[in-house]
């Protein structure tokens, strides 16, 4: 969760808060770099349906390569339009395992490459990459900030979603019109506390698996020990968020006095997230320039 950055993300929908938020990011770009970040090359399979049935071959045969190496699929849509594994096959009865939050289960190929989404996708692990710990938070670091900044990109849902730290300003927005919608409100929470937590996590864990035994482990170690304590006071905003909105219930988010807490919830949560991303940017901005010297000389 830290290495890929989701940890650290945020994805709101302006309007209603739907629920579609947190999945709705380039999912081919976006878990391509994720895994990029982890060391693994990766391949996409990510076009329109009707995709023609040469394209439907060689995504089927990217699939039960990847399974014959050890190593599941990612994809879109399995049982429900949620991100999900595929890590089985039976070429007699032309079927794929899968599985996601709602099911474990069986699906035709057929079915899998005909997408009801309108897109066949599918992300694929080919081989691995030597990365060097100090390689892997960099390029962790450089999505984290991007993304709070809301320079990810993101052309499939440009002007549909506020991200990274304009999610918060979206969110607080919502609430003040009272127009959030209960379902979709509760679930943005529980991802974001979800996240958030792991977050803190990743954090701490920098502060005591990097050794200090040199001047960039000693960097990475006091800017991580800042931003943590920061995500720890996020974290702890969004206990307050689950609740009042509890998943999957609701809550009452266009109640006045619903609102106004959540509100100042948020509020507190983004001036916590700013201190803590303007913590990670010095971090990053030490990383570069360190390895910058390092490369020149």
């Amino acid at each position: 969760m830290g290495l890929t950055g989701h940890a650290f993300r945020l994805n709101i929908d302006p309007k209603v808060v739907h629920a579609a938020g947190p999945t709705s990011f380039p999912g081919g770009y976006i878990l391509r770099r994720n895994l990029a970040n982890l060391g693994f090359i990766s391949n996409l399979a990510d076009a329109e349906v009707p995709v023609s049935p040469e394209l439907a071959e060689r995504t089927l045969a990217l699939i039960q390569q990847t399974i014959d190496r050890g190593t599941p699929a990612i994809a879109f849509d399995l049982f429900i339009p949620e991100f999900g594994l595929i890590y089985g096959y039976d070429d007699e009865r032309q079927l794929f395992h899968a599985k996601d939050v709602s099911q474990d289960g069986t699906i035709p190929y057929g079915q899998f490459v005909q997408s009801r989404i309108g897109v066949l996708f599918a992300v694929t692990i080919s081989e691995s990459l030597p990365h060097s710990k100090y390689e892997m938070l960099r390029m962790a670091l450089d999505m984290i900030v991007d993304h709070a900044r809301s320079r990810e990109w993101n052309h499939i849902f440009h002007g549909q979603f506020a991200i990274g730290l304009a999610g918060y300003d979206a969110w607080i927005d919502v609430m003040r019109r009272r127009e959030a919608d209960p379902f979709g409100n509760c679930f943005n929470v529980e991802v974001a506390a979800d996240a958030r937590v792991f977050a803190a996590e990743f954090l701490r864990r920098l502060t005591v698996q990097w050794n200090g035994a040199n001047f960039v482990e000693r960097t990475v170690r006091e800017r991580a020990a800042e931003a943590m304590a920061h995500y720890g006071v996020v974290a702890e905003a969004f206990r307050g968020l689950e609740a009042l909105f509890p998943y999957p219930r609701g809550g009452t988010p266009q109640d006045p006095e619903s609102a106004d807490r959540a509100i100042a919830l948020l509020t507190e949560a983004r001036a916590a997230e700013e201190r803590g991303i303007e913590a990670l940017e010095r971090l990053l901005d030490f990383m570069k320039a360190y390895y910058s010297e390092i490369w020149v000389h």
